[in-house]
């Protein structure tokens, strides 16, 4: 039985380029998809708090984090990526896939090309999920007592008392953002760049744990200069 992707499937498109942005966007949308653009990893962070994404075409170029850095944590999220870049050498393809980009563009693209790869890994996404993940029935929460995250889909994620304290504050007050000084006080800690990188990789762990143990991503964003959302 073959497998559809919604018209309606919600692209992002991180590019510097302001004509290259506007045009990639104005194509996919040609092709069915509702489309943003965003001129730098910092700036996509911020939207994403307001509007959804399905797939984000990155360049690697990007101002300020590379695009890389962007795909690290995206695919950490379980959010599928493109790159779209004019590096065309075998060792930037490589860096790209090993990043977590599910495919690589060299500029200049054939836009039907472009499209053509977005509906590909659109369908293998709706593919795994029409086959593994159960039906959302409600919100996350979090068992402090039982140091337990719970997802929409009923499945748990045991925690470290680490993840606990990151998460008890997040949730606190979900869609507000919260502070490096905040976490970092949450959490017992004195040195505020030091112990806040800590936290990240802390986070980034248990992004990858709740993908693997509950097939959803975790739903908690980074805003740049600001700190912490967790935006379910």
């Amino acid at each position: 039985m073959s497998v559809s992707v919604s018209p309606k499937a919600t692209i992002a498109v991180v590019e510097d380029d302001e004509d290259i942005r506007a045009n990639v966007c104005r194509y996919l949308a040609h092709a069915g998809f509702d489309t943003w653009g965003a001129e730098s990893a910092e700036d996509f962070y911020v939207r994403l708090l307001r509007d959804r994404v399905d797939l984000a075409v990155i360049d690697i170029g990007l101002p300020g984090a590379d695009g890389l850095s962007l795909v690290e944590r995206l695919a950490a999220q379980g959010i599928s990526t493109v790159l779209m870049t004019a590096r065309a050498d075998l060792d930037s393809r490589i860096k790209g896939l090993d990043a977590g980009a599910l495919q690589y563009f060299v500029k200049p693209v054939d836009m039907q090309e472009l499209v053509a790869g977005v509906r590909s890994q659109l369908r293998s996404r709706q593919r795994q999920f029409q086959i593994s993940a159960p039906q959302v029935t409600s919100s996350w929460s979090l068992d402090r007592a039982g140091g337990k995250l719970r997802a929409p889909n009923g499945k748990n994620v045991i925690l470290t008392t680490r993840e606990l304290e990151i998460l008890s504050c997040l949730m606190r007050t979900p869609g507000a953002v919260i502070s490096k000084q905040a976490l970092t006080e949450a959490v017992g800690a004195r040195d505020l760049e030091d112990d806040f990188h800590r936290i990240e990789s802390a986070l980034t762990r248990l992004r990858r744990k709740t993908l693997d143990d509950t097939a959803m991503a975790l739903p908690v964003r980074a805003v740049f200069g600001k700190g912490l959302v967790f935006a379910a």
